[in-house]
């Protein structure tokens, strides 16, 4: 098994993980805050990180590799997961699931001027074809929310995804270098420091005797599977893959959720769905079709 195979295995797992997410989610959002829901995720995955960080002998990062892994726990970290739950207290999962399809052309813009990457035509169309593939399965789902509170929500949602995109870009550099739990151990504890002042005031009022039960496997799923498991297989492809062909995956978050709803009931599946599923496919198809020249 080479190991582009091996990175597109991982982004798919990591697929599957965030695609179920959404759902297990649902247990917490009532229960706990955005600020709480960010100090536990960032914590656990900080924790999860530093003990398997400390488990060998890891290389020593100088001090400007450790600024850009800083920054990235800003943008990656803090920023994204700060501006998407607060984003989702005034919008709607249809609008935040069409922002961000906008992702993977953030990063391939930003690619392009940043990290000078070279993608083949083929690619860059994949990524337009995923992206209206991914736009009719979401608009088909439900009608889009305009008012005053979804517009806030909305530039939340886009400074998410915009961070997000960011993060990818920085990390890239960097993973050349430097493995996946080292650099992940990094700027988890970088926003660690930044989460714990800002979400503290929220944290003391916890009340933990409401999160016993499935609260709990929802918080194991999203701290251990979602936040340290996804983060960890996307951080290994992006060694591998480029920023674009990675953040391409998004695209199949919203097909993974469909097939979900109909599997537990809640909907199901139509020629819309499978239109939509069908572009998206093609557009993995493209993304990941052999060029003359390598160019992941």
């Amino acid at each position: 098994m080479t190991d582009r195979l091996k990175a597109h295995i991982s982004l798919f797992i990591a697929t599957l993980l965030f695609g179920g997410n959404y759902w297990v989610s649902k247990i917490l959002v009532d229960i706990l805050n955005p600020n709480q829901l960010v100090f536990l995720r960032t914590i656990g995955a900080t924790l999860l990180f530093a003990t398997v960080y400390f488990m060998s002998n890891r290389p020593k990062l100088n001090k400007g590799e450790l600024l850009r892994l800083f920054v990235a726990g800003i943008f990656g970290i803090c920023l994204n997961q700060i501006l998407f739950f607060s984003g989702l207290q005034y919008t709607s999962p249809v609008d935040t699931a069409i922002i961000h399809v906008s992702n993977p052309i953030i990063v391939l813009v930003l690619s392009l001027i940043f990290l000078h990457t070279k993608l083949s035509s083929w690619k860059i169309i994949g990524i337009f074809v995923g992206a209206i593939g991914a736009s009719i399965l979401v608009l088909y789902q439900k009608e889009l929310v305009f008012n005053a509170e979804s517009i806030k929500g909305n530039l939340m949602i886009l400074g998410n995804t915009t961070a997000y995109a960011i993060f990818l870009v920085i990390m890239k550099p960097i993973l050349k270098k430097y493995d996946t739990i080292t650099t992940m151990f990094w700027v988890y504890l970088f926003a660690s420091f930044l989460i714990i002042p800002y979400t503290f005031s929220d944290v003391i009022n916890i009340d933990w005797n409401t999160l016993w039960g499935w609260p709990t496997l929802s918080l194991f799923y999203i701290i251990a599977m979602v936040t340290f498991g996804a983060y960890f297989l996307i951080i290994y492809s992006l060694g591998i893959l480029s920023a674009p062909v990675v953040s391409f995956y998004i695209y199949l978050q919203p097909l993974i959720a469909v097939i979900i709803a109909t599997i537990i009931g809640v909907e199901s599946l139509n020629w819309v769905n499978g239109m939509a599923a069908a572009l998206i496919f093609f557009g993995v198809y493209l993304v990941n079709r052999p060029a003359r020249k390598k160019d992941s």
